[in-house]
């Protein structure tokens, strides 16, 4: 064959694609796609540099593909890669007539990628039908479909392929469609040409980034996973107060990032019947939620992209949700979850939401709770959840009233749980006239819910600051000691990656929105003495300290200082000690809450018979505490006071 003959012959084939590849165009909506484009199968280099960096952050959720050879180079997919297809799917924006809260009847509320049918099978049946499509005309041809469960990126594939650019939320943003799609992509050996990218972009806009409710969008393109609400809601562990607050009644997913974005204006898909959204499922009632089995939730959510998780993120998240409505309707069941669910996870949110709705029944609940728990993180929210109620049952000084002392405004009373909509600020008012949700024309909706800020009157009076701290290697095990400016305030036993939502948790509620950070040589101070008690060799402790309490257990903790070096006492004796005889049981209550265990010694507090009651760090550490003492008073020959 002659060098003119291969030329006729190439140019035929080319041509030939370009016809297979007019002709999927046309038939593509027929196979139930809104948009397709096709790319070159090079590998993303620039997009394995990004990932790199994104990973050295720590900003990957741990939900991707590990291997970032596999993310970049479809080689590895595909043993002879000549193209990509990209497809696109829209779906609905607006969830119409939209079922209310009302008290008692609380609701959360679904991402619009969960509202329909799950997407994964929804995109990988149009694939299948596109690939019986190709085949029928190419019997030879390979190909390999891939949703969001592949290996690839499917923005990248998306961007490559001209579906639509990459916005500053990170999403493909199509011309047409907005980002209200989802994405899929082909790899196949055969050579089509490929499209051109959208030269489209966001311009100066950063709506998305200004309403991210946590913060997780940390420059134009660039999301901190870890703290997406999107990610934080299909996690399986205790949430920090922060993310709680923020995630309002949000069950799964997040669209806030959508909702602000200009470029989503009156974008609304509903042509796919089976990515119709139910309404009693895209906003179910949450109360109803936390009774349903393994069974019950496949059989009510087993159909949508919500499933994927199981119940129980799901059922956790309702147990947030009614704890940020405040629903006082809500309080016998989220008692019955604290005491009898037999999940930590379960019982330490329901301890968080009983004191966000505060008052004299969520204090009796969780004073019957702690007396039946094990579970030391689970007792730690219980505690901080006391405190919450405690203060909620007082009333709260008039506007203008000076005893306020530093008092941010006076929330508004829609306060409180958050929608999907944003509210203006990280910890501002809440979403009003005048938002970005509806400056973009999409009012949520959830709109009939609060917006999702911090409500005033959670952050502590105490100004903000930064607590430091350090870790210590003891002879009872690790030791977390946290201080202030002012002295130590805090001893925690285990490492801060086992407490740091613990003392997240106690530091906004004691400290306001203080910084924590690691300060060895800060902390270096205070672990000499304690190492030094622990070896035997100190008796009384010289440490300037920060107490944070209220002033009965304050007074409590300092009567603590006067039970004398390796003795012990009971909580009568302190209760007459603070001149409280009948308060005994309040004067445990403020001894379990004791911020600075060993140093304010409430190891040394025995049950009236002279047995051993509970201890936070547990009652084998109490008895090595109480040996040292008792080793010390020994080898010096010091007189022990008896109780």
């Amino acid at each position: 064959m002659n060098e003119r003959t291969t030329q006729e012959s190439g140019t035929a084939k080319t041509a030939s694609w370009e016809a297979l590849k007019r002709e999927i165009i046309e038939a593509a909506p027929s196979l139930g796609i809104d948009d397709i484009g096709f790319a070159s199968a090079d590998p993303f280099l620039s997009l394995r540099v990004r990932l790199e960096q994104h990973r050295a952050k720590g900003y990957e959720s741990g939900f991707e593909e590990p291997d970032l050879d596999k993310r970049t180079y479809p080689a590895l997919s595909h043993e002879d890669p000549q193209s990509l297809i990209a497809i696109a799917v829209a779906y609905p924006s607006k969830l119409e007539n939209a079922p209310k809260s009302e008290p008692g009847r609380t609701r959360g509320m679904m991402a619009r990628s969960a509202w329909g049918r799950d997407y994964h099978h929804v995109l990988r049946e149009a694939m299948e039908r596109l690939v019986d499509f190709i085949k029928e005309r190419v019997p030879w041809a390979s190909v390999v479909n891939m949703v969001d469960t592949g290996v690839l990126s499917d923005r990248a594939v998306a961007h490559r392929a001209g579906i639509g650019f990459q916005g500053k939320n990170c999403m493909i943003i199509s011309p047409k469609y907005g980002s209200w799609i989802y994405l899929g992509e082909l790899i196949t050996n055969i050579p089509f040409s490929p499209d051109e990218e959208v030269q489209e972009d966001c311009g100066d806009c950063t709506r998305c980034i200004d309403a991210c409710p946590t913060g997780a969008l940390v420059g134009p393109g660039e999301l901190n996973a870890q703290r997406c609400v999107s990610f934080l809601t299909q996690t399986k562990g205790l949430l920090s107060e922060e993310f709680m607050m923020k995630i309002g009644n949000r069950l799964y997913g997040c669209d806030t990032c959508q909702i602000v974005c200009p470029k989503n204006k009156g974008k609304h898909w509903p042509h796919h019947e089976q990515l119709q959204p139910d309404p009693e499922k895209a906003k179910p009632l949450l109360l109803p939620l936390l009774d349903l089995s393994n069974r019950q939730f496949k059989e009510q959510f087993g159909d949508t992209a919500a499933a994927w998780r199981g119940r129980g993120p799901i059922q956790r998240n309702a147990v947030i949700a009614l704890g940020n409505f405040k629903d006082e309707a809500a309080m016998p069941k989220l008692a019955e979850v604290l005491q009898s669910d037999p999940r930590p996870v379960m019982r330490g949110t329901a301890a968080w939401s009983i004191g966000r709705i505060g008052g004299s029944a969520a204090e009796e609940a969780l004073l019957a709770a702690q007396a039946l728990e094990q579970d030391a993180e689970v007792l730690e929210r219980i505690a901080l959840a006391l405190s919450e109620a405690r203060e909620g049952r007082r009333p709260r000084p008039a506007k203008g009233d000076p005893s306020r002392r530093g008092a941010a405004a006076e929330p508004d009373a829609r306060l409180g749980a958050g929608s999907a909509a944003p509210a203006a600020g990280a910890d501002g008012p809440p979403c009003e006239a005048g938002t970005p949700a509806e400056q973009a024309g999409e009012a949520d909706p959830a709109g009939d819910v609060p917006g999702g800020g911090i409500p005033q009157e959670a952050v502590s009076e105490a100004p903000a600051g930064t607590l430091v701290y350090d870790e210590m290697q003891s002879p009872i095990g690790p030791l977390l000691l946290t201080a202030s400016g002012k002295g130590l305030c805090r001893i925690d036993f285990g490492t801060f990656g086992s407490r740091a939502a613990a003392l997240e948790i106690w530091a906004r509620r004691w400290f306001g929105g203080a910084e924590i950070v690691r300060r060895p040589e800060a902390i270096k101070p205070y672990k000499k003495q304690i190492f030094e008690y622990l070896t035997g060799r100190r008796e009384k402790f010289e440490l300037d300290l920060d107490l944070r309490g209220t002033p009965f257990q304050i007074e409590v903790w300092r009567a603590l200082e006067d039970v004398g070096y390796g003795g012990t006492a009971s909580y009568k004796r302190i209760a007459e000690a603070v001149g409280r005889p009948k308060a005994v049981r309040a004067v445990g209550g403020a001894n379990n809450r004791n911020p600075l265990p060993i140093v304010l010694p409430c190891h040394r507090i025995v049950g009236a018979d002279g047995k051993m009651v509970g201890y936070a760090g547990g009652l084998g550490v109490k008895e090595k505490l109480l040996e040292i003492e008792r080793r010390g008073v020994r080898s010096r020959g010091n007189a022990v006071r008896p109780d």
